[in-house]
């Protein structure tokens, strides 16, 4: 007779490929889990690479073709009296400590809970081109505002050509509501706002609002244009708002879905089956017209899931005689000195001296990762990011988060010594 496997030995063979079983699910459950984790971190790295390369390279942008500060600039056309307040604050960069937090309040709950208080920056400056524009002609229209007929000079047919959109992208660069700057022979600028563009004729014809009025020669008396101004320079200028804040779903539909709703049972109409993510913030950029609003068409996420935006900065003051060698002073984050001197135009400060900013951003994983928090660094940034309590009062636990800093020269400030 054969002898066969007893009972014993067959409970004890299940048992064991139970527990083999159940050692490869737990394994490939904490692999799976340890990938997901990893591939969220990998993702807010990169995103956060790409969202602090493009807002490098719009800093280097700050008052180029423009003004570094448009109320004390000497070489400035006219008076700012009655400028929109847009217009009228025009500088190469405007730092708001606590920006973020002041104009979007109600998205930065996580920004209370972890001790956050994310900056806002405005850059004035060229943007969309590197291109001053050769008047052909210009007049006056008859309600105090003038018609330019720019030349079709190279300038004029890269910009026709380089975006391969034509008259589109003339549209885009000419837009309505921007700040026009005319520059004279003599190098002095004058100011004014766009109103109308015309790009279905021989020549592209600018409309110039009648207010704030353009400054020429026969009312500005010392400078600016004399019509016609054939072979004078004009150029846009833009206002670009750059901070942190939940994008608005119902004026932005178009960034909806980054905002999906879930419900833990069936889904909703308008939600998914699952847990609701944790509140969160972008790094976004949108311009601003000459008078200050957002013009909406323009906005841009640069980084999703940002948490954390600071800047600092260096300046240049002139040193004492007979040399008057500048002198160097940095600004560390947070440093109360940068509002007085990078701050709103109105209050007297001096943007045209920054030589520099220095920028911290931190952007988050999209989601929990961590249970528990560990000490943030000492010189500022995060580790980790507190994603506060849900709804029925667990905690959600901790994000990752990478930070980025850099110092970004201004070249088109170097040299101002007014």
């Amino acid at each position: 007779m054969r002898r066969g496997f007893t009972l014993v030995e067959l409970l004890i063979a299940t048992m064991s490929g139970l527990i083999i079983a159940a050692a490869a699910f737990l394994l490939a459950r904490n692999s799976s889990s340890f990938f997901q984790s990893e591939a969220g971190i990998t993702t807010a790295q990169f995103s956060s690479m790409l969202g602090f390369s493009r807002l490098q390279e719009d800093v280097r942008r700050a008052a180029m073709m423009s003004s570094p500060n448009i109320v004390g600039d000497p070489m400035r056309c006219g008076s700012v009296a009655g400028w929109p307040a847009g217009m009228a604050e025009l500088a190469g960069v405007r730092i708001e400590q606590g920006g973020s937090v002041i104009r979007h309040a109600a998205d930065h709950t996580l920004s209370v809970v972890n001790g956050t208080n994310p900056d806002a920056l405005i850059i004035g400056g060229l943007f969309g081109s590197t291109e001053h524009f050769a008047i052909q002609a210009m007049s006056e229209d008859g309600s105090g505002g003038f018609t330019i007929l720019l030349q079709n000079d190279g300038a004029m047919i890269r910009a026709k050509l380089g975006a391969g959109a034509g008259a589109a992208a003339l549209n885009q660069l000419f837009r309505v509501g921007r700040i026009l700057r005319l520059q004279d022979g003599e190098g002095r600028s004058a100011y004014g706002v766009i109103s109308g563009v015309n790009t279905g004729g021989t020549f592209v014809v600018l409309s110039v609002a009648n207010s704030p009025t353009l400054p020429i020669r026969s009312t500005a008396g010392t400078c600016g244009c004399s019509p016609p101004c054939e072979g004078d320079l004009v150029n846009p200028v833009v206002r670009m708002l750059y901070d942190v804040r939940k994008v608005d779903e119902a004026t932005y539909p178009q960034y909806a879905g980054l905002y999906v709703k879930a419900s833990r049972g069936a889904a909703a109409v308008g939600t998914h089956a699952g847990i609701t993510q944790a509140p969160r913030t972008e790094l976004i950029r949108v311009e601003l017209d000459a008078s200050g609003a957002e013009i909406v068409d323009t906005l841009e996420i640069l980084a999703e899931y940002a948490v954390d935006f600071k800047l600092g900065m260096s300046t240049a003051t002139p040193g004492p005689p007979p040399d008057n060698v500048p002198v160097i002073t940095y600004y560390n984050l947070d440093d109360p000195a940068i509002a007085a001197i990078a701050g709103p135009l109105a209050a007297g400060t001096s943007p045209q001296r920054v030589r520099s900013l220095q920028i911290r951003l931190g952007i988050r994983a999209a989601r929990r990762d961590r249970a528990v928090a560990i000490t943030n660094p000492a010189d500022g940034g995060f580790f980790r990011f507190d994603l506060g309590i849900d709804g029925a009062g667990n905690p959600r636990g901790f994000a990752r988060v990478r930070t980025l800093v850099a110092d970004v020269a201004l070249p088109n400030q170097t040299g101002v010594s007014w």
